[in-house]
């Protein structure tokens, strides 16, 4: 009877200790947009899955105590490394999106993503006050950290960066005032009772002619204010815009408009 309660014992004991060594952590995970991110991949720092969010963005895992790190995964956005303080039991993270910035020094692109990394807790706080997130307090560490590609990409980069400027410069030379231009756009519809479509310029990475909405406008100046190759065009027509109520910068687009445009990140057509 004696032995029996002993080992009884034993085995309260040792479970008791096998709970001790984890700890139980909730979150959320979204877009600097607000968009939830779902089925999203969290790994400790050794790449071992812990866990996925589910359809709203939402999570719970269980984690070793020692465990120090989490790391956040998703195509699309920049991976997220979080470093756990020991009371942090709620993490909700606001992940960047893995942006393309066509045709920009590597130094430039960092002092744009640091911007966007420094006001993610001003997005957090806005996440609490839209019902997103829980807590004001964010209970995590993470860190900026910049681009460090090896010598020969970075030289490649620098090499395609330059023959790219060099291109457009050219390019912007030989436009003069009068002449007319083509500017496609992408677009993205929404239903809000108005069936508008919401216009968004072409990356000058972007190769072809071929674009489901394309605007005619004849140049009325030019200028290359703050380093870049900008051109102020009227707006002919959009009859090559195979959108309804297309929108552009907040404002239904017509003929006679004005757009402004800087052709040193987003693509012109030449007639």
């Amino acid at each position: 009877m004696r032995i029996a309660t002993i080992i009884i014992i034993s085995i309260l004991a040792s479970s008791l200790n096998l709970n001790g060594q984890n700890r139980i952590i909730y979150g959320r995970v979204i877009t600097e947009n607000f968009e939830p991110l779902p089925m999203l991949d969290i790994k400790n720092s050794e790449t071992s899955l812990l866990g996925k969010t589910d359809v709203d963005g939402w999570f719970k895992i269980s984690i070793p105590q020692k465990t120090e790190k989490l790391l956040f995964c998703y195509v699309g956005m920049e991976w997220t490394e979080v470093i756990l303080k020991k009371d942090c039991d709620t993490v909700e993270v606001v992940m960047m999106y893995d942006a393309t910035y066509d045709f920009m020094t590597l130094r430039k692109v960092d002092r744009l993503r640091k911007k966007r990394f420094d006001n993610l807790p001003n997005l957090h706080s806005e996440a609490v006050k839209n019902g997103l997130f829980k807590n004001n307090n964010i209970c995590y560490e993470r860190t900026f950290k910049v681009n460090t590609p090896t010598k020969p990409v970075l030289d490649s980069i620098n090499k395609v960066y330059k023959s790219k400027n060099r291109q457009i410069k050219d390019t912007f030379k030989g436009i003069k005032l009068g002449d007319t231009i083509r500017i496609p756009y992408s677009g993205s519809w929404r239903y809000d009772g108005t069936d508008r479509t919401t216009l968004h310029q072409y990356s000058n990475g972007v190769g072809g002619e071929d674009f489901d909405c394309i605007i005619r406008g004849v140049i009325a100046n030019k200028n290359k204010r703050k380093g870049g190759y900008n051109l102020v065009c009227k707006v002919i027509d959009c009859k090559d815009c195979h959108y309804n109520n297309i929108i552009l910068n907040g404002k239904e687009l017509k003929a006679g408009d004005t757009i402004v445009y800087n052709m040193k990140y987003f693509k012109i057509l030449r007639n």
